[in-house]
């Protein structure tokens, strides 16, 4: 199998002379859980591109993406990706894989997460990207990017993956997901909170796209929800959903009380 590599070079994007202001989305390893197939999480992008009569493409390279279309429903956006203008120079998705139809392939606007994932701010925003491949599991990410579209202004901030390319591993299935997950670093969060201060006018979209050739099985999908984050942790992000996370620091805090009692003895 594949190893996991991950390094973030914020500087890669910005030499290309088209950077954007806002980038990074941080790559952290969630929890698995299960229920979070179509139609049961709030799902941006599904692709598919496997030589077998899915993606209208197949050229080997799965890539697909959602932009909000000002005015209309945002369960029927575009499947447009955006631009280099947008994202900079080699970090746009070419596009062109989303499933038929509408199916998995939406924007959101904030107050529905709200009530779906329980989003507060937009800084709490993440991307789960679930792989489901059967020849091992593995899909190797290469480029991904959130949207925030403000419809009282009219203007659009993007959040991107900056690392190397990233292999994802996730043996779950479409019906359960959760391990790869893309938070805002500290800096987006806070941009993210000011640029979309009232939910109910910002939607949210985004796309990504995987290395040719590293997708052979059944649909890729990417959804949006809402993470909680500690201003302690560096980077600021925590991976898990709501109580599992604070389960986690609660032990890590038991754990480090009950060292410091030992040591006392």
């Amino acid at each position: 199998m594949k190893s996991k590599v991950l390094k973030i070079a914020l500087a890669t994007a910005f030499l290309t002379g088209a950077a954007p202001a806002f980038a990074n989305l941080i790559y952290k390893t969630g929890t698995q859980t299960t229920g979070t197939g179509l139609g049961a999480v709030s799902t941006v992008v599904t692709v598919q591109d496997n030589g077998q009569g899915n993606g209208p493409k197949q050229n080997g390279t799965e890539s697909g993406c959602v932009t909000y279309v000002p005015g209309q429903p945002a369960s029927t956006p575009a499947e447009t990706c955006a631009t280099e203008t947008d994202l900079g120079v080699g970090m746009a998705p070419e596009g062109g894989d989303n499933t038929a139809g509408n199916a998995g392939n939406n924007t959101y606007f904030l107050n529905v997460l709200n009530t779906i994932a329980g989003l507060t701010s937009a800084g709490q925003l993440g991307f789960v990207v679930n792989i489901n491949e059967q020849q091992d599991g593995v899909a190797t990410l290469t480029k991904l990017y959130m949207s925030l579209y403000n419809t009282s202004s009219g203007d659009t901030h993007y959040y991107q993956y900056m690392g190397d390319p990233l292999d994802l591993a996730d043996f779950g299935g479409t019906g359960q997901s959760g391990l790869n997950l893309f938070v805002l670093d500290n800096a987006q969060a806070t941009d993210a909170a000011g640029f979309c201060p009232i939910l109910s006018e910002c939607v949210v979209g985004g796309g990504i796209e995987f290395a040719k050739g590293t997708t052979v099985g059944d649909a890729e999908t990417v959804y949006v929800g809402a993470f909680k984050r500690t201003p302690g942790n560096p980077g600021g992000e925590i991976p898990e959903p709501g109580s599992l996370a604070l389960l986690g620091v609660g032990a890590m805090a038991f754990g480090a009380m009950r060292r410091r009692l030992n040591a006392k003895k």
